[in-house]
């Protein structure tokens, strides 16, 4: 399936510079992947606000879930079968993609590209969504598949599988943390720091959303230079 799937789109990738140049914009941009779902999670948490309403603690819950999930595909992509991806796949026919250049990121010919983390971020997060509002989370699910997956498919920088993994990752784990026995782990602990120190509990939480919103790109590269520098 993966390989019908990737030489279909090839098709398409010498068709159109221009749409190629706007599917590698949105699929780099944060302003496309992160920060809309970021601003629809900080929407539900400021207008439910009402000790009684579960919504605050599902966002929570969401967040952990999403950092265990992209954990968890980190995980399988270091310690997994290496799987290249596809643009670097030598057993796939190479596909040009008109008005782009060559990636120059060695990493990405080293990575392993099963599973998506990118999927399994995105999908939970909008598995939380879901959980408060099933209209919002229905629209928030295809925002992800047309804005976040796709584009990464189309581009040769993943399979349709790793998709599909990631993203049943990615809701599995949503799904475990927000479930209420789970959430009374860690529930009341993050109520008591709310009421007790509302402004720092929320700029602290606002900073976690920010760095989850794009990728923890800061937090990466903080880890890779202290790696790099630290004395061996």
């Amino acid at each position: 399936m993966d390989i019908s799937v990737m030489n279909w789109l090839g098709q398409f990738t010498l068709m159109s510079a221009p749409f190629n140049q706007i599917v590698h914009y949105i699929s780099g941009s944060d302003l496309f992947k992160g920060l809309p779902i970021m601003g629809v999670l900080w929407y539900f948490w400021f207008r439910d606000t009402e000790p009684k309403s579960n919504t605050r603690k599902t966002i929570i819950a969401t967040l952990i879930g999403c950092v265990v999930a992209v954990f968890i595909a980190r995980a399988a992509n270091n310690m997994g079968a290496y799987q290249p991806r596809p643009f670097a796949n030598a057993a796939l026919a190479h596909h040009t993609y008109i008005g782009l250049p060559i990636p120059e990121s060695q990493a990405l010919y080293i990575w392993n590209s099963f599973p998506s983390d990118h999927a399994a971020l995105f999908f939970s997060l909008a598995t939380g969504i879901f959980l408060i509002s099933r209209n919002a989370g229905a629209l928030l699910y295809l925002y992800v598949l047309v804005f976040i997956a796709l584009p990464r498919v189309y581009l040769g920088l993943h399979y349709p599988t790793d998709i599909l993994a990631g993203g049943m990752l990615g809701i599995a784990c949503v799904v475990l943390s927000t479930r209420a026995g789970v959430i009374k782990l860690y529930g009341n602990r993050f109520d008591v720091l709310l009421a007790r120190y509302p402004a720092a509990f929320q700029a602290a939480l606002f900073i976690i959303t920010v760095e989850i919103g794009t990728l923890f790109y800061d937090v990466r590269l903080l880890l890779e230079g202290i790696v790099k520098y630290f004395p061996r």
